[in-house]
């Protein structure tokens, strides 16, 4: 074996020491950006062929890059609600662009933001992936997640309750003044506001009261207009009987006659009205109705479901992130943004929910940091640079052999 094949083996070195060196520098370039998983060098021997008792022939070394993809980085709270992580096992699934049924990818960098049509996307352009969501809960195939076409949702009033006391000694008025008046406000079809005026009369009877409900334009409403109220010598409502529910009645062309609203239905519960000898006292009065509500932002929680928020207070879930899980993630292929695709090697992904299976548990307003140790890259840095200082002492002795071979005489 001639003094070549060490030159060949020192250059072999310096190639292997110097992919080492570029990987380090990858990793500490990336030291603060969310979900990097470092790189780490093996290496491996080169052999050439050889019988045990020939002249050995020198191999060399070869530099091999493995992910780390399998290894938690820690997580860090934010204020954005549309930051995730993942604890655990698992990738976020992503895809290029918005159209439905492309390539699809993995990532565990969960930073995404509303892009201008209303996708959640990651600063590389990679639309957020999700299972759609139906009003019963059930899912759809895998698609972007666009939030903010949802239509502005509202509740009409279908229940009512009232709590209070009737003074029990009012005197009888004369006809048409009213002793008493609440008024409640109420959502119509179409989420406008109106008042109901509960108006209470004491009548002639004993412990005997009336009711009647005007709207907004003073119609009356109701089944029976006015209802009686009956208590007992203790001030316990006895009629109507219990659970002490009148049901009330828009007319047909909605509220007042002059509404375009379609009629409506409103139960209100009156088990909560006494009668004593104390002042007029409302404890509380509430409806289940809400006014119109326009999109005011979205929110992902620790079960992976992407929710759309209202001005008005509602919520709908849109989709549930699925978890992708991979039999060998570390065999996954980089793509550029800190994402990933499926290999031969890494076994295509199984689609798993928040924390089950095996799968990560998605955590809300979260980011998982880089798994790079800053202490751990300078410790490889020095040895790399050492070994490569000795790969280059290698070529340079073999070089001097050369000399005084090709100098002899």
């Amino acid at each position: 074996m001639s003094l070549f094949g060490s030159l060949f083996t020192g250059v072999a070195a310096l190639n292997a020491q110097s992919q080492s060196m570029s990987i380090i520098a990858n990793n500490i370039a990336n030291v603060n950006t969310d979900g990097y998983k470092k790189l780490v060098t093996s290496f491996s021997d080169l052999v050439v062929q050889t019988d045990r008792n020939a002249v050995y022939n020198s191999g060399g070394v070869r530099a091999n890059t493995n992910y780390t993809l399998n290894q938690q980085g820690s997580l860090t709270q934010t204020e954005n609600k549309t930051d995730i992580a993942l604890s655990g096992q698992g990738f976020f699934v992503v895809q290029q662009g918005s159209t439905p049924g492309q390539s699809q990818f993995y990532t565990r960098a969960g930073s995404f933001k509303l892009d201008s049509r209303g996708f959640l996307v990651n600063s590389a352009g990679y639309n957020l992936v999700g299972q759609p969501m139906s009003a019963t809960g059930a899912l759809g195939a895998n698609a972007p997640i666009q939030v903010n076409t949802v239509a502005p949702m509202l509740i009409t009033t279908s229940t009512a309750q009232l709590a209070l006391n009737l003074n029990a000694t009012q005197a009888p008025t004369a006809a048409g003044v009213q002793d008493f008046t609440r008024t409640m406000r109420v959502y119509d079809s179409q989420g406008g506001a109106q008042d109901l005026n509960l108006q209470f009369k004491k009548t002639a009877t004993a412990n005997q009261w009336t009711m009647t409900v005007a709207g907004p334009t003073g119609t009356s409403f109701g089944a029976t207009t006015p209802t009686t109220l009956t208590f007992n010598t203790s001030g316990a409502l006895t009629a109507p009987a219990a659970p002490g529910i009148v049901p009330l009645t828009t007319s047909a062309t909605g509220w007042g006659g002059t509404s375009t609203t379609a009629p409506q239905t409103i139960n209100i519960d009156l088990s909560g009205v006494t009668q004593y000898s104390s002042a007029y006292d409302v404890t509380f009065a509430n409806q289940n109705g809400v006014p119109v509500g326009s999109f005011s932002g979205v929110s992902i929680d620790n079960a992976g479901v992407v929710t759309a928020n209202f001005t008005n207070g509602l919520t709908q879930s849109l989709a549930k992130l699925p978890v992708a899980v991979f039999s060998n993630p570390n065999a996954l292929n980089a793509r550029s943004g800190n994402v990933f695709e499926e290999t031969l090697a890494s076994g295509q992904p199984n689609y798993k929910s928040s924390g089950t299976g095996g799968a990560g548990t998605v955590a809300a307003s979260t980011l998982e940091s880089s798994n790079v140790d800053l202490a751990e890259e300078f410790s490889r840095m020095i040895i790399t640079q050492r070994a490569y200082s000795a790969g280059t002492k290698v070529i340079s002795t073999s070089d001097q052999m050369l000399q005084e071979l090709l100098n002899s005489r």
